[in-house]
């Protein structure tokens, strides 16, 4: 078994189509906020570039989608937010391909098959970025055996997929745990010479830790990402282009991936699901998302919805697009959709 440290304070996506501890809640409240459904959007850790995602379209949706008035809550990662929407604690939150597949399935913390877990929407491929400073000797994963080493915020997605892929790949670090902050200020200040951090380039954390301490990213052997795609339905090959926004790097690196998007229950009332993928869908919806999160910009968030999702789609979505004349597999349509 691998050691932990603890810090102060190709499947779905394949046919991926490309082209960001608190509350942030009156500030992004219209005005008119008390004539409408009071939601909360469970989200990452403040320092992630997927919270910044989440403001901008809670925002957006605030001011665009009729009915809705929405806060944001940090909860941590999409692990943790959907353990709270599963317990009501609110209407919808982060989520990532394999929390939602462990949801489904009642594996791991989730003890029981959730039933009424729904997926609103994916926006992102996830790629996991093996970062190690350009000072170390870390050439490859093999060499994280024994080092201390952050596999993402603690409690988050992240965190479980980096531990999933190293033990199927028989690597055992010394876990450093803590949040994505703390975890940060381990790597500027030494305490640790590697991490994960899960998303597309450019990254706000990885150009942070690099802008004080130099980041070499790691690519995965052909041979590990595939064996780990194999044991994980959820995972898929994928490639990453860091191009120069951390100085020189390999390019393209070989890694894993999963998906990240925003997932509710099928409590929340098909109107507002069905008015807000009509604005996440639209131009001026991933225009106001790339506003918070820039690679957003480059990614047809309907079709990676249909090509990534594996909890049912909430009815509201499944009305929204066979409206569109697009086609639904049967295994995305809920129980409770009617034509």
């Amino acid at each position: 078994m691998p050691a932990t440290t603890y810090g102060t304070a190709s499947h779905y996506l394949n046919a991926f189509t490309l082209g960001a501890a608190g509350i942030v809640a009156a500030s992004l409240l219209p005005l008119t906020a008390e004539a409408q459904a009071r939601l909360a959007m469970g989200a990452t850790h403040s320092g992630s570039a997927f919270y910044s995602y989440q403001v901008a379209v809670v925002s957006d949706w605030n001011d665009t989608v009729e009915g809705v008035g929405m806060s944001v809550q940090e909860l941590g990662g999409a692990a943790a937010s959907t353990q709270a929407l599963l317990r009501g604690e609110v209407d919808m939150g982060i989520a990532v391909t394999s929390s939602d597949h462990q949801a489904v399935q009642g594996e791991g913390d989730y003890g029981s098959p959730a039933e009424n877990l729904r997926t609103l929407y994916f926006f992102a491929p996830l790629p996991l970025n093996w970062v190690v400073s350009d000072d170390s000797d870390i050439a490859g994963l093999e060499d994280l055996a024994g080092r201390d080493f952050n596999p993402g915020g603690r409690g988050t997605a992240t965190e479980g997929q980096t531990e999933t892929a190293l033990e199927i790949l028989g690597i055992a670090p010394n876990y450093y745990r803590a949040g994505g902050s703390d975890a940060l200020d381990a790597y500027q200040n030494r305490r640790l010479d590697a991490f994960v951090k899960a998303g597309l380039h450019p990254d706000g954390y990885i150009q942070q830790a690099h802008s004080s301490r130099p980041v070499r990213l790691l690519s995965m052997t052909p041979d590990q990402a595939q064996q780990v795609a194999d044991a994980r339905p959820y995972f898929s090959v994928g490639e990453v282009d860091p191009a120069d926004f951390y100085g020189e790097q390999e390019s393209p690196l070989i890694t894993i991936q999963t998906g990240i998007g925003i997932n509710t229950t099928s409590e929340l009332a098909e109107e507002a699901a069905y008015g807000i993928v009509e604005r996440a869908f639209s131009e001026e919806g991933i225009q106001a998302a790339a506003d918070g999160y820039a690679p957003a910009s480059q990614v047809d968030p309907l079709q990676l919805t249909l090509n990534a999702s594996v909890a049912p789609l909430h009815a509201g979505v499944v009305r929204y697009l066979k409206e569109q004349g697009h086609e639904v597999p049967e295994r995305l349509v809920p129980p409770e959709y009617n034509e």
